[in-house]
């Protein structure tokens, strides 16, 4: 026993991870509590649901889309009766055309033709071919010029769209390429391109007297999606 000498130590915990301590004490671990990572746990009360806002302060689901449903009925009325007023010119928006090209799809779905794909595609290419025209006509060098930018084109025809999706609906009650139809789908035309005309005059001074110069590509545009509806 001389020449093995036991020398007794105390245990150590074996360290994981190349010897870093992990946990050393329950006095330590306290080291390592929430306070250390900069977070703070919010107090406990009624005070705390109104840091983060409630339902009821939200604004409604159609505001915040910047949809006004009011100014999208009188825009349609408008439609409707010839009767252009400025303040309807002033702010356009997207909301109306969508639910017009909408409706003219369902429409045609009602008879079993998917045309929701047609309809959004000819109408942008539609807007872009006469927003091209347009400013052909009116130059870009005036500041009146860009009252007719592309967004305002694509909202003026959405909403001259209106006559078309009439037709479209009564294109249910009468025969397919019948006189009355194809009659009724020239009256929409009609009155989609004047429509058109008159919004596109009056939203850009520098278009004043050359209203049958804007009507003859409405025309054209519009009689695309009456076909759509007769065949």
């Amino acid at each position: 026993m001389t020449d093995w000498q036991v020398h007794q130590r105390h245990p150590t915990a074996q360290q994981p991870g190349g010897g870093v301590e992990w946990y050393a004490s329950s006095t330590g671990a306290a080291q390592y509590g929430a306070g250390s990572y900069g977070y703070e746990m919010p107090a406990s009360g009624g005070g705390g649901g109104a840091a983060y806002g409630s339902f009821e302060d939200e604004a409604p689901l159609l505001e915040e889309l910047g949809i006004d449903i009011p100014a999208i009925l009188s825009r349609t009325r408008s439609i409707l009766t010839f009767r252009l007023a400025g303040h309807d010119m002033a702010n356009l928006d997207m909301g109306g055309p969508l639910i017009f090209m909408a409706m003219l799809g369902f429409a045609h779905l009602l008879v079993g033709k998917m045309h929701f794909g047609y309809i959004l595609g000819w109408m942008v290419v539609g807007s872009g071919l006469l927003w091209f025209v347009l400013n052909s006509i009116t130059g870009t060098e005036d500041p009146d010029a860009k009252q007719l930018d592309l967004y305002s084109c694509t909202c003026l025809l959405g909403y001259a769209l209106l006559p078309l999706v009439g037709h479209a609906l009564l294109a249910l009650l009468l025969p397919r390429r019948s006189v009355p139809s194809m009659a009724a789908a020239a009256l929409a035309v009609v009155w989609a391109g004047q429509t058109a005309s008159r919004l596109f005059c009056r939203r850009s001074p520098l278009l004043d007297g050359q209203q049958s110069c804007v009507l003859y590509p409405c025309l054209l545009m519009y009689s695309s999606f009456a076909l759509l509806s007769l065949y």
